[in-house]
């Protein structure tokens, strides 16, 4: 009976009652293990198949697509010129006669004493919109400038004072340019009694002759920057022609470089993708590590639909048309002899293939988008089951822990009682041993 009396109630409860649960336990560790190989799993693929659409998207944005064309003129520095992906290539002929400008105008014989001490109204009507300035409570140039700028009604006019021979002037400038910008301005009042307007920079259009001076057609616009000249593609004149001055040369027409680059950063997240699907299906042999996915009917299909798209036809062309041809593994490479000869003969059909809403960018879009889809995405429902069981497994280890107290809670006391009998049967045999 000595050992009983030994033995602690305690740590004997907590053994007993872990043997209880082991075995619960262990299952449970083991689907919790699976689950979160299988939510890791789902991450890596959620990531991977983003990644992948961010990519296309960046390769189909609205005039920028696959083929990059690229500008190039008789003269440097005359015209800031960008093109897009519709750009009509050829070669073109332009002769800036006048620039667009601001108008800008000065008021003068104007001193803070006369603004403080004075009164009356600063009238500025531009393209229709007028600006009145009462000056009363207007104490100087510097205050009737801020008055000027913050005005919920400012037409569009920036005013400034600036110091000139000892004498401020207040500068009025319109912020944007052509000769519907023009700034009228009106003062009344003894404020301006002595005040004159002098006339700095006159609002003017620009005026490009499509071809040569006098000989071709004149193009008017309020600013310098003219994007309805040749489809695509973007002017901003900076310098206007002298006359006698030879007419300035644009030529536009493919950029072979950045046209192959954007190909290669197709080829790339293909490929990364790719890659990413095959580490997640790999069905193990050859002692390598099964992936995640291994045997999955709905991952497989995935990847089926999108070799099945890189094998098909779009906007009356295939990949190989253009040099991109798939090794054994899958992974796609440019032959860029071929990928030049086509571009040469026909490069709008780079873009009749991969962009618009019939390319293959736009239906590996939508094959992506049953995947990604946030309301009715195979991800999504995935992801939904997985989140139903994690709640599943939680309620089931929380029935373990429940039922691990139970049983510790029982088996104390039944030692603890059994460890105070002990005690007292020895106390009482003690005592027929001592009579």
């Amino acid at each position: 009976m000595s050992d009983f009396l030994n033995l602690d109630p305690q740590s004997t409860a907590e053994k007993l009652a872990y043997y209880d649960v082991m075995t619960m336990q262990t299952q449970l560790k083991g689907q919790q293990k699976i689950l979160a190989a299988q939510k890791a799993a789902l991450s890596s693929l959620r990531t991977s198949l983003s990644d992948f659409r961010t990519a296309l998207s960046d390769l189909n944005k609205l005039n920028d697509g696959m083929l990059q064309n690229i500008a190039t003129a008789s003269v440097e520095g005359m015209a800031k010129i960008t093109t897009n992906s519709n750009a009509a290539k050829g070669n073109y002929s332009f002769f800036v006669s006048q620039l667009a400008s601001a108008h800008q105008s000065g008021l003068t014989n104007l001193t803070d004493d006369d603004i403080a001490n004075g009164s009356g109204t600063l009238s500025l009507n531009m393209n229709g919109e007028q600006l009145d300035i009462d000056m009363d409570g207007v104490k100087s140039l510097e205050e009737l400038a801020v008055a000027i700028n913050g005005n919920e009604d400012n037409p569009g006019v920036t005013a400034s004072v600036i110091r000139t021979n000892g004498e401020l002037v207040l500068m009025l400038s319109s912020n944007e340019t052509g000769a519907k910008n023009h700034i009228d301005v009106t003062m009344t009042g003894s404020a301006f009694a002595n005040a004159q307007e002098t006339e700095i920079t006159t609002a003017k259009d620009a005026e490009v002759w499509i071809g040569e001076e006098g000989k071709g057609i004149k193009v008017t616009n309020d600013s310098n920057t003219f994007s309805n000249l040749i489809q695509g593609v973007t002017l901003e004149f900076n310098q206007a022609h002298k006359a006698g001055d030879a007419a300035l040369k644009i030529n536009v027409g493919t950029d072979d470089t950045a046209t192959k680059e954007k190909m290669q950063t197709f080829l790339d997240a293909y490929n990364t993708l790719s890659s990413a699907l095959g580490e997640l299906t790999k069905s193990g042999s050859g002692g390598t590590d099964r992936g995640a996915f291994a045997g999955d009917s709905g991952i497989m299909s995935l990847e089926r639909q999108l070799n099945s798209m890189i094998r098909t036809p779009f906007g009356g062309k295939q990949l190989t048309d253009f040099g991109i041809t798939a090794d054994r593994d899958g992974k796609l490479k440019l032959d860029s002899d071929k990928f030049n000869t086509a571009m040469k003969e026909n490069p709008g059909s780079l873009t009749d293939m991969f962009n618009g809403n019939d390319g293959l960018i736009k239906g590996m879009d939508k094959v992506l988008d049953g995947y990604l889809s946030s309301t009715r995405g195979e991800l999504k429902m995935r992801q939904e089951t997985i989140d139903r069981k994690e709640s599943q497994l939680s309620d089931r280890e929380a029935q373990i822990e429940t039922r691990y107290d139970t049983s510790y809670n029982r088996y104390l006391k039944q030692f603890s009682h059994l460890q105070k009998v002990i005690t007292q049967m020895n106390s009482t045999m003690s005592m027929f041993l001592t009579a």
